[in-house]
């Protein structure tokens, strides 16, 4: 009896003593990568995440590693997914490839790290009630959702095809944008993968691979990037359909802060009333001393406002303002009121002007009505 025939001899004997009969073996031939996918596609389907997390504790407790079971007993279903199917062949003493290994001790670790630092984070600020940054709360909640789009990735594998509909799911429960674009980008090694054993450049790869035809793994790459290009699709659907941010409403005071203006202008006795006035008003009279201008702003379809030294609102069509031949003539006992300042202003001949709405040093703010 070979070597080979040896080995599998003594993988049944010892599957079929200590495990179901039906848990898959994998031997350490050429078939190695096909054995292995079946294992995993075999345990994803039987296990419960109740015998996952109690496979990877059993392992870990086995192999004298207690501060890690500690640790990564805090960890999520779907972190320890993959390594618990690598526990469970370890523990059965089934063959897995250094690389394979490799992996476990690098789950293994980075999980670990993760664990007892939040642990480490916890104790230290127990008394200040920490709080759940931003960016740990979405990796939880696209961590939940992943495991859909895992369960349809592995549905896929199986069936060789699958009715899971990525745009719908992320519709019907409402993802937000960082969530679905944490989940998209979470594909992308796997696409990579994928395309590189079409390509046929990475021997393992192509093995691993091997019970898909050429066909099906064309179609297996579209499905994955289709799920990655809806999650995609969904981070501009739900940026459309978020409202816009209330802005807490400013006071006149804190609007018109920034503005230039004349406060008083001795010539003619003039003086400016406050800017604040400005501010929800229905017109705005000014007069300019350098241009000897007089104008007024009339509102359009609303109020006034201002926006650093520029009011704004105002009807381009109403609003207007005429240069004074005589100011000293025009101003001499006029009363600064709406319908005194109308009056003055219809007298007047030469031709008016649009406004460009700036009010600045020069300027004398006659009144807001």
């Amino acid at each position: 009896m070979d070597n080979t025939a040896k080995r599998r001899e003594k993988a049944h004997r010892i599957a079929a003593k200590t495990f179901a009969p039906d848990e898959p073996t994998i031997y350490e031939d050429e078939n190695y990568m096909r054995d292995l996918m079946h294992a995993l596609n075999w345990y994803n389907e039987n296990a419960s995440d109740k015998d996952r997390r109690k496979w990877v504790i059993t392992y870990l407790a086995k192999t004298g590693q207690k501060d890690a079971v500690i640790a990564l007993n805090s960890a999520t279903d779907f972190e320890l997914r993959s390594l618990a199917f690598m526990c469970r062949l370890t523990s059965r003493e089934q063959h897995l490839a250094e690389r394979e290994q490799e992996k476990m001790v690098t789950i293994i670790s980075e999980l670990s790290n993760k664990y007892k630092k939040r642990k480490n984070v916890v104790t230290k600020v127990v008394e200040a009630k920490p709080v759940v940054s931003v960016q740990d709360r979405i990796e939880e909640v696209a961590r939940k959702h992943a495991a859909e789009f895992d369960g349809a990735i592995d549905d896929f594998v199986i069936n060789k095809q699958s009715e899971f509909s990525a745009k719908n799911y992320l519709l019907a429960n409402a993802v937000s944008a960082p969530v679905a674009k944490r989940i998209g980008e979470s594909y992308g090694k796997l696409i990579d993968e994928l395309n590189e054993t079409l390509e046929g450049t990475d021997k393992q790869l192509v093995e691993g691979y091997s019970h898909l035809t050429k066909r099906e793994l064309k179609k297996f790459v579209i499905f994955v990037e289709t799920l990655r290009d809806d999650c995609l699709q969904q981070v501009q659907h739900a940026k459309a359909g978020r409202a816009p941010r209330k802005r807490k409403p400013q006071s006149p005071t804190k609007l018109t802060a920034r503005m230039k203006y004349l406060k008083d202008y001795a010539e003619f006795s003039l003086k400016s009333v406050k800017p604040e006035t400005i501010i929800g008003s229905d017109e705005v009279w000014f007069y300019n001393t350098k241009y000897r201008r007089v104008g007024v702003y009339k509102a359009v379809g609303g109020t006034l406002s201002v926006k650093g030294t520029t009011i704004l609102g105002f009807d381009v069509k109403e609003s207007k303002m005429m240069t004074l031949r005589k100011p000293e003539e025009f101003f001499k006992g006029l009363a600064m009121g709406k319908r005194a300042l109308n009056g003055a202003l219809k007298k007047l001949t030469t031709k008016p002007a649009v406004p460009n709405g700036r009010i600045n040093e020069e300027t004398i703010i006659l009144g807001a009505f």
